[in-house]
This record gives C-alpha cells, structure tokens and sequence, in this order.
C-alpha cells in the first residue's frame, strides 16, 4: 500500500512505535482511488498495525459524549462517533476498548491491557489514557484534516495548565461494562463556559503555525490528502506558553468575564 510506505518513509512511523490515529478517511479513500487504489478502513488498520508491530500501540479515539445527555454507556454496543477508522477498529476482535463512556479508544499493541486497566473519572489530566500517551511518547498522525484540528490531547493541556474558558463537570449514569453488569457511575468531562463562549480559531490555525515553523509538526501531502505527524508530548509547551502567555489567543476567542 502505498499509503503505509509514505507514512514509514515520511514520518518515521514504525516498530514499537504508540500512535495515536486522527482521521478522514474519505480524503484518503480519494486520493488512492486517484492512483487506482481501492482502500477501506480495515485495509489501513492492517497496514498501520503492520508498521508498529506488536511491541507498538495502535489507538483508534472511539468518542461517544451521549452519556452527557442521560443515554446509558454500554461497553459492548456504544457506536464511536469519530469516524470510520474508529468504527472499523472498534468491530475487530484485536481490538479492546477502553472503559471512559465519553472518551475511550479502541486499542491494539503491547500496551492493551495497561491502556484498558484506565478508568478514572476525568476525561484529561492526571491518571488519563491522555497523561500514558505522555510516557509512551506516542505520536499522533493525523490524516487528510488539519494537524491540530482533532487532537483532543490539546484538551488534556488546557486540564494540566488551567483555563478559565472550561470548567470540570460531573455527570451521573447508567454504565453496562464489560460483562454486562450495570451500575451507576459518574464520570466528568472538561465542558466549555458558555457565559465565556470561547470558539476555536479554524482548528486552531495560528497555534499549528507556530508548531510547524517550529518542526514539531511535520506536514506533507499524499496527493491532495494532508498528512500530519508529531509527538504528542511535545505540544505540551506551545500550548501551555499560549495558555500562560498569551491568554489561549492562538487557539480561541472567548468572552473576558
């Protein structure tokens, strides 16, 4: 595929490698039917796991936020609603989800069962899937969106450092594990104010140029689907200084209350 051979050749992706998948997979289903190449998720999935390994970690981000809205998680059943790689990873056996109703990811690697073990009840911030990223230097690849305007580790930044524009809310549920047990739970997530209305900035446009001219993005074409790479640790500081410096003006506007 040659997909594959671009990401190894690119991005330095390979064995042993923990990656963190964001995706479009329609832009990059057109630009291989462009090279006469016909491609489905699963057809990525096998490639990417290919790359890595099994001493590598795929993660697919299988986010579901209905259990916000009253709607009982059931570990089993629960649709991803990001996407069609998602999707895919997620109805493979290899595959295990992890346990957080509102941000979990379907996982595949040496690290499976310590991802799965997770299950605290914030969303980011300390004791998250997102802080094990950190220790695992995973790298985040991005495909065919803008290089920043899905990495929900951003997120986890903004719980570490502190904003005043989020603020950590609880919400209380039906939750069906694994083994179909039912129980109550509460989980939190980090919810915008929306007394302060902040919106991102064209998926945070000015911060992923600061990154860029920095090179701790990398970013190259595969034909006319845009291809991001970079260690996800590394967007600590950038997002941090703009947080701390900068009043998050790279990445929102918002109401100064």
């Amino acid at each position: 595929m040659e997909f594959a051979k671009f990401v190894n050749e690119n991005f330095g992706i390979g064995k042993g490698d923990t990656v963190y998948v964001i995706s479009d997979m329609l832009s990059l289903a057109k630009e291989c039917r462009n090279r006469g190449e016909r491609i489905k998720p699963d057809d990525v999935i096998d490639e990417l796991k290919r790359l890595v390994g099994e001493e590598g970690n795929l993660l697919f981000p299988t986010f579901n936020w209905d259990f916000c809205k009253g709607v009982m998680f059931d570990y089993n059943s629960t649709p991803s609603k990001t996407g069609s790689l998602s999707k895919a990873a997620l109805n493979r056996e290899e595959f295990i989800r992890t346990r957080h109703p509102l941000y979990s990811f379907a996982v595949w690697g040496r690290n499976t069962q310590d991802f799965y073990n997770i299950d605290v009840p914030n969303s980011f911030g300390k004791g998250t899937i997102f802080e094990m990223l950190d220790s695992l230097d995973a790298k985040a690849l991005v495909i065919g969106i803008p290089a920043l305007s899905g990495l929900t580790y951003i997120h986890h930044i903004e719980a570490m450092v502190g904003v005043p524009y989020r603020y950590e809310k609880s919400f209380t549920g039906d939750y069906k594990d694994r083994e179909g047990n039912v129980r109550q739970a509460t989980y939190t997530m980090y919810v915008r104010d929306l007394d302060m209305d902040p919106r991102h900035i064209n998926g945070f446009e000015p911060l992923e140029k600061i990154m860029l001219d920095k090179g701790i993005i990398r970013q190259i074409n595969f034909g006319e689907c845009p291809i991001s790479s970079m260690t996800v640790k590394d967007t600590f500081e950038p997002v941090k200084d703009d947080i701390l410096n900068n009043d998050s003006k790279n990445m929102y506007t918002y109401n100064h209350l």
